[in-house]
């Protein structure tokens, strides 16, 4: 039986996978995590969507920049939830260091890569959509970075959850 609940639970039940992205410009870079990502294409080309909040500062990073790298995160990302609440990038010096996530170069984009996730996928922004509180941005994957020895991890009603795309039940 259903029970009728509050519409802004609905992204909280809504499971999805974690994300962490960076950005740099201008010699600063800087990271957020990002609850919703969604692959649009495979392509060619290979399209991904994020909706990202206007005021973040690596937002805005990456506004400025054109480019981005999504992070699939794995259980190595996990604990960075928490240790991550109230560090914001424009009062932080080295937000990556505070929180022990490594850098990585990339290849395509000036925003590191992340040590340890599932995968990295470099972007450049190809158009952005206003989506409430948010805008939606569309990116086109340039370059992945894969670690198939770091299963990727979900988030669903606030916590993180181990996923492992080994065990298919259906």
């Amino acid at each position: 039986m259903y029970e009728e609940a509050p519409t802004p639970l609905t992204i909280d039940l809504m499971p999805a996978g974690l994300f962490l992205m960076t950005a740099a410009h201008d010699g600063r870079d800087n990271w957020q995590f990002v609850v919703r990502g969604l692959g649009i294409t495979a392509g060619p080309p290979t399209i991904v969507t994020v909706g990202l909040s206007p005021s973040n500062f690596t937002t805005q990073l990456a506004e400025a920049a054109g480019e981005f790298v999504l992070a699939v995160c794995s259980a190595a990302q996990a604990s960075v939830v928490a240790a991550s609440r109230g560090l914001h990038g424009r009062d932080t010096e080295d937000k990556f260091a505070l929180v022990g996530l490594q850098r990585l170069p990339a290849t395509r984009v000036r925003a590191p890569l992340i040590a340890g996730a599932h995968a990295c996928l470099e972007c450049r922004i190809q158009g952005k959509f206003p989506a409430g509180d948010r805008q939606i941005y569309v990116a086109e994957v340039v370059a992945l970075h894969l670690d198939r020895a770091a299963p990727p991890v979900v988030h669903y009603d606030h916590h993180v959850f181990a996923f492992d795309p080994r065990a298919p039940i259906g």
